[in-house]
């Protein structure tokens, strides 16, 4: 790896830190950001510094979110890599996979919760825990349409690139 590769991974590093994650995994990210094809987790683990199962681990945490997909080359037993590149689509993916979850599970089970609660709430304190659950749902609700105009966003943009 020449100098300026290795300033790109270097500041690729920085900017995954930035996510909140913590060096090993920003290193991880940062080396399948830039690499161009896939590569195997045996040479990422060379790379690193990291054990195989230790990069495997990390790969297994990471991976939905932020869309990693593992591939087997024909007449290779190894596993390999490959990270999104096209940051609209990564971005498009890691709404989908984090904050989508999120927003399903409570519509589909606390908003019934709360319609029972709602029923049975009379003390002070349960009000109180209500309006605190009913505030939550309102959020979501508000999230949801937000991540609907994220996403005719980025349609819009990948309609320009073309």
């Amino acid at each position: 790896m020449n100098d300026i590769e290795k300033k790109i991974i270097d500041i690729g590093h920085e900017i995954f830190k930035g996510y909140g994650v913590d060096n090993s995994t920003a290193q991880i990210l940062s080396i399948l950001n830039f690499e161009s094809d896939a590569i195997s987790m045996e040479e990422l683990a060379e790379r690193t510094g990291y054990s195989l199962a230790s990069i495997s681990l990390k790969i297994k945490n990471i991976e939905n979110f932020w869309s990693i997909k593992r591939l087997h080359k024909p007449g290779s037993r190894k596993t390999y890599l490959h990270m999104e590149k096209n940051l609209l689509d990564a971005f498009a993916i890691q709404i989908r996979n984090g904050f989508e979850t999120e927003l399903d599970i409570a519509k589909t089970k606390i908003d019934p919760l709360i319609e029972e609660y709602r029923g049975n709430a009379t003390t002070q304190e349960q009000k109180i825990k209500l309006h605190t659950y009913e505030n939550y749902l309102s959020e979501i609700n508000k999230f949801e349409e937000l991540i609907r105009n994220i996403y005719d966003q980025i349609d819009h943009l990948k309609k320009k690139q073309v």
